[in-house]
């Protein structure tokens, strides 16, 4: 069985990190494998002068529990290197997609072509040029900061509309022969279908929300939504 998290947007001062943590401690005395679909933090810059005591703490449970169970991360547009220099801490990472065997895990910010805006800053955000200047630039925390304001501004006024005619075109681009799943995060609301093609399309509810999440039994091929507290019971 794998348990699905998207968009928790965790910070330090959280009202759901502790939630958040006594999760992660229930998955360790589970069976469950996790993939985590991006954004989990609000702000994750993986360069030591940015990472503080709750990324090292994730780091230190996703390092842990990948010698025992498997853990993914994909990254969403709130995390910046992870995997390029925390590889090591995951059974599968990318910045982009994941393919694990018959199934594609996104985190989906990049689908909506007309957000231009959005499109280049995350192409700028992540490339070797920005590292390099995120690394090496006196300032750069003033940068960062500035940058994030900015985030927030235009987070508010976001709309939650789920995209499905520019989801279904991605899904056409991305898709392979033997495909049979897409998971995505990043819309913030609870979506599955399946395509006349017999691809199945699966959206995921944001943990910071209501602290929902996915779970998906391979064998089966289902998937369901909940509470994450729900499989305590």
């Amino acid at each position: 069985m794998l348990i699905l998290i998207a968009d928790s947007h965790l910070s330090e001062n959280t009202a759901s990190l502790a939630e958040f943590t006594k999760f992660l401690e229930w998955i360790s005395s589970s069976d469950y494998d996790v993939c985590f679909l991006g954004d989990i933090m609000e702000l994750w810059i993986a360069l030591p002068k940015f990472e503080n005591a709750m990324h090292r703490e994730f780091l230190d449970w996703c390092h842990r529990e990948s010698c025992r169970r498997k853990i993914y991360l994909l990254e969403g547009n709130h995390e910046f290197f992870v995997a390029k220099r925390h590889a090591d801490c995951f059974s599968g990472s990318s910045p982009d997609c994941l393919r694990i065997g018959s199934d594609l895990f996104c985190h989906g910010d990049l689908i909506q072509r007309h957000q231009l805006d959005h499109l280049l800053f995350r192409r700028m955000s992540k490339s070797r040029f920005a590292f390099f200047l995120l690394r090496f630039l006196p300032g750069a925390r003033r940068l960062v900061n500035f940058i994030q304001g900015i985030m927030r501004k235009k987070s508010r006024g976001y709309s939650k509309h789920l995209p499905l005619t520019e989801i279904h075109r991605w899904c056409d681009e991305k898709k392979q022969s033997g495909q049979q799943n897409v998971f995505l995060g990043h819309f913030h609301q609870t979506h599955q279908e399946e395509r006349p093609d017999g691809l199945r399309l699966f959206c995921l509810p944001a943990w910071k929300e209501q602290q929902e999440i996915a779970v998906f039994d391979p064998a089966t091929r289902q998937c369901s939504f909940l509470h994450w507290q729900k499989l305590l019971q």
